[in-house]
């Protein structure tokens, strides 16, 4: 019987049944079976029966043979022999994917695979494992696949092991050999030095090339082979003279020095230096050089790496771009004299740009170290070289100097000072030496100022400028931590109490003063801006570095513990003038009240004067120079100490395509005379001005160094 839900439709619209294909496909099996045709009994598919149409179905149920898995035909000869087995009874298996039969094949080839043992342990040549297998008196075990180490190379230490043992008491004899007298060539050893490299596998004064030795260095520096450095040593200390590979010899001494304080090898590297400052000064690189300094930082040999430092990479004399011209007597001897200029020259920026680089190193090392002191004195000689790197012309992408690292350095040791840990450390950071002498490297303290970070922006104002924004940011972070809006005075009375410097801001309306305090503070939010003139209509304080919770207590009156930082000041930000929409009754308060500010308050220390880069100065602004000029000159801003300060800002409105590295803005020349003609007529020529502008960064680093004055009030 057929019911509903076994119909179906074929291709050709016919309904058809299962039932008719399992009577077709049942009939032809058993007459199969019956006349032993294994090789056509597969079961097809029922997918591939319902695919064709009925007058195909029959047809679809033959094979051919070579179609058959070789497990099934195996399956069924098996039951066709055993007597056993009933001939209407066919098991089948479903046949292996072929992600199983790549699994038996990796599984039988692994099998067949011989078993390679690991020769590592067998080979190794550190002492310890040298004394394990004289006591097991079992010889090394040598493999017929060589081992391969760093960097592909192929190594084989089983051949030389017994060697190594035989000239450990030879090579300690080297080592106090140059200890006890560097200089003594009477005792030398063979002529032929074997390595344990496969590529260079000895030295030989008569077939050895700078290039192999180079290798060889190269090669025991990577693999910590001490045996192989000690060859080499004895090879260009003691076989070769100064004229080897045509005078190469000091820069392969130079490396071995570096590979041999890799293995803190002190004595080698010491017996190199030597023999190169001797032998090799005049061909001696500035980056070989640098390169000895790091690594004699890197086994804490400061003064020995501050010895190599003034020795080999010491400072220009001055006048180092003036020749002798007077005994000059034709062409060649100008053209002579112009190669030989510009070939110094080449050689002095270098010089520069790896002194620079080395000092670096030394500054950072100390700092996150907490090693102030010594940070300090890296950082003020980067300070004293800044002049003469701007005379040579140098950039800021060819030094490269890493004045991010410094800062958060720095930085990471003021915290230390502020939470009172250089009380624990005060002989390694005030004034003493890890072995409790007394330093002489001439920095106190007690002279430096009130954040170490303010030192290393000193020495990055006097190098030549980068513009970096991740530079400030770590800048700021270190110098503004923290940040709150104190009050808003309208007079004199509504001021906060005098017990910090402050740094005032003037200008007129919406010349971008809220901008300019958002810029230096790295703040996005902290003085409001806004497009309408007028919006600052009072005397806004902003606490900078105060006690933690400050805002809590202003804001509910709750007792906050704490006290301010010792880097803590003011920013107060003056209503503009101008084009503010206010009464002028109101304009004329806000006038008395700045007279009296600037005259009577005691604790100011810088006032600056905004100015629009592309306008120059107004009538606005000429009236705040005369009101400046009469007022700073007093004898109460003389006995404060206030100073006046013109920032011209948004240059970069006068550029296109300003961006923070190549094109940061520009001032005109026109506007730029103006400036100066307007600042001698008001009697304030003595002002310095600083070109700045919010959206590209320019200038943030000149203004944060007259920030510094009120900080350390």
């Amino acid at each position: 019987m057929i019911t509903r839900n076994s119909r179906r439709t074929s291709s050709g619209g016919m309904p058809t049944t299962n039932m008719g294909i399992t009577i077709i496909a049942t009939s032809t099996a058993m007459l199969l079976l019956q006349m032993r045709d294994v090789s056509s009994l597969v079961p097809p598919s029922p997918a591939r029966l319902l695919s064709h149409g009925t007058s195909h179905r029959a047809s679809s149920l033959t094979y051919r043979s070579s179609s058959i898995p070789p497990s099934w035909t195996s399956l069924m000869m098996s039951q066709e022999d055993d007597p056993s087995s009933s001939s209407a009874a066919v098991t089948t298996t479903k046949p292996p994917s072929k992600r199983a039969q790549r699994k038996a094949n990796q599984r039988a080839h692994k099998e067949q695979k011989p078993i390679q043992k690991n020769v590592n342990k067998a080979t190794s040549q550190h002492p310890e494992a040298i004394i394990k297998r004289q006591l097991k008196q079992q010889p090394p075990q040598r493999s017929t696949t060589p081992t391969r180490g760093n960097n592909g190379r192929n190594h084989n230490f089983a051949e030389r092991a017994q060697f190594l043992q035989e000239t450990e008491d030879e090579n300690d004899e080297f080592v106090t050999k140059l200890v006890e007298n560097p200089y003594d060539y009477t005792n030398t050893r063979a002529v032929v030095h074997p390595l344990h490299s496969t590529a260079v596998d000895k030295l030989d004064v008569s077939l050895t090339t700078a290039d192999d030795v180079v290798k060889a260095i190269k090669r025991a520096q990577n693999l910590h082979d001490l045996h192989d450095i000690r060859e080499i040593a004895h090879f260009l200390l003691e076989e070769v003279d100064i004229s080897f590979a045509y005078g190469y010899r000091g820069s392969l001494l130079s490396r071995l020095a570096v590979a041999s304080l890799h293995m803190n090898n002190h004595d080698i590297a010491e017996r190199c230096v030597t023999e190169r400052r001797i032998s090799h000064r005049s061909s001696m690189l500035p980056m070989e050089s640098a390169a000895i300094v790091r690594g004699l930082l890197r086994c804490h040999y400061i003064e020995e790496a501050w010895e190599v430092l003034e020795d080999e990479l010491h400072l220009p004399l001055d006048g180092w771009v003036e020749f002798d011209t007077s005994n000059l007597s034709g062409d060649d001897d100008e053209l002579h004299l112009e190669e030989e200029a510009i070939r110094r020259q080449l050689e002095i920026r270098e010089t520069l740009i790896h002194r620079a680089r080395s000092i670096g190193s030394i500054a950072s090392r100390h700092f996150y170290e907490e090693e102030p002191t010594a940070g300090m004195r890296a950082i003020l000689k980067l300070k004293e070289m800044g002049g003469i790197v701007k005379e040579a012309g140098l950039t800021a992408e060819e030094l490269g100097m890493p004045w991010e690292r410094f800062v958060r350095g720095a930085a990471l040791c003021e915290k230390n000072r502020r939470d009172g840990k250089w009380d624990e450390h005060e002989k390694l950071g005030l004034g003493f030496d890890k072995s409790g002498n007394a330093n002489t490297s001439g920095e106190d303290p007690s002279q430096w100022p009130c954040n170490i970070v303010y030192t290393v922006l000193d020495a990055m104002i006097s190098f030549p400028p980068e513009n970096k924004d991740v530079t400030f940011e770590a800048l700021c972070n270190a110098l503004v931590r923290r940040t709150v809006f104190v009050t808003g005075a309208v007079a004199m009375d509504g001021c906060p109490e005098p017990d910090r410097g402050e740094v005032a801001f003037i200008g007129r309306s919406n010349v971008g003063k809220s901008s300019l305090v958002n810029m230096l503070t790295n703040r996005k939010s902290l003085a409001f801006t806004s497009k309408t003139p007028g919006k600052t209509q009072q005397f806004n304080y902003f606490a900078v570095n105060d006690k933690p919770e400050l805002a809590r207590q202003i804001r509910y009156g709750d007792d906050v513990p704490g006290s301010k930082d010792g880097d803590s000041f003011y920013i107060v930000d003056l209503p503009g003038f101008g084009y503010a929409k206010v009464p002028q009754q109101q304009k004329q308060e806000w006038s008395d009240f700045m007279d009296e500010y600037l005259l009577k308050r005691s604790t100011l220390r810088v006032v600056f004067h905004l100015i629009d880069a592309r306008h120059g100065p107004t009538d606005e602004d000429v009236k705040i120079m005369q009101k400046v000029g009469t007022i700073m000159g007093s004898k109460e801003q003389r006995r404060n100490k206030a100073k006046y300060v013109i920032i011209l800002t948004k240059a970069d409105k006068n550029v296109k395509g300003a961006n923070s590295e190549k094109n940061p803005g520009k001032v005109a020349e026109s506007v730029r005379d103006k400036l100066i003609d307007t600042m001698k007529a008001n009697k304030v020529g003595f002002a310095p001005v600083v070109l700045t502008s919010a959206e590209t960064r320019l200038g943030r680093d000149e203004v944060w160094k007259y920030l510094r004055l009120a900080a350390e009030s």
